[in-house]
């Protein structure tokens, strides 16, 4: 999200913020059944959030925000996606479909991202500071690294899960 709090993905700001916005959440789960017993179900994690939403751009120019928008759907790769009162994710923009244009300088869209766990790491730096706040697991989340590669790199911090000091380098690589 920019500081106005206006959704944005890539270098894609959205000049209205979609009106409709799901964030979805699922776990990989499996079913055992056992024989005059009851069924034992494995939680095997969470799969990757799905994105969608609708949305509208205004004006005479509003062709050219929705071309923008397409231009970003076509480029490859993912990218971060920040929504308003959301954490940023790193997502890749997987459907976007324009639903009508009228003659009243409106163009409605859909779209879906979907979350992505495949960040290009050449893009990490080798450390970061510590703002108090987050811990090893948000840092992990954050640049893309597996928790247990950070907490190899970084032995004296002895639990991911508690915030790391405020001031403290963290080991990313």
């Amino acid at each position: 999200m920019t500081p106005d709090g206006k959704m944005s993905y890539k270098n894609f700001i959205f000049p209205v913020n979609p009106y409709v916005i799901h964030i979805s959440h699922a776990k990989k789960s499996v079913e055992h059944k056992i024989p005059l017993a009851q069924n034992i179900v494995c939680d095997l994690g969470e799969n990757a959030r799905i994105i969608t939403g609708e949305g509208e751009f205004f004006g005479t120019n509003c062709m050219n925000d929705f071309d923008r928008l397409e231009s970003i759907f076509h480029s490859k790769g993912g990218g971060m996606l920040y929504i308003p009162s959301q954490k940023p994710v790193y997502a890749v923009f997987d459907k976007l479909e324009l639903i009508a244009q009228d003659t009243e300088n409106v163009v409605k869209y859909t779209f879906r991202f979907i979350e992505s766990f495949d960040r290009n790491k050449n893009n990490v730096s080798e450390t970061c500071i510590s703002d108090g706040i987050k811990c090893l697991w948000d840092h992990s989340y954050e640049h893309g690294i597996d928790i247990e590669r950070l907490v190899k790199a970084n032995p004296d911090i002895l639990r991911p899960d508690i915030p790391i000091p405020h001031g403290k380098a963290v080991k990313l690589c």
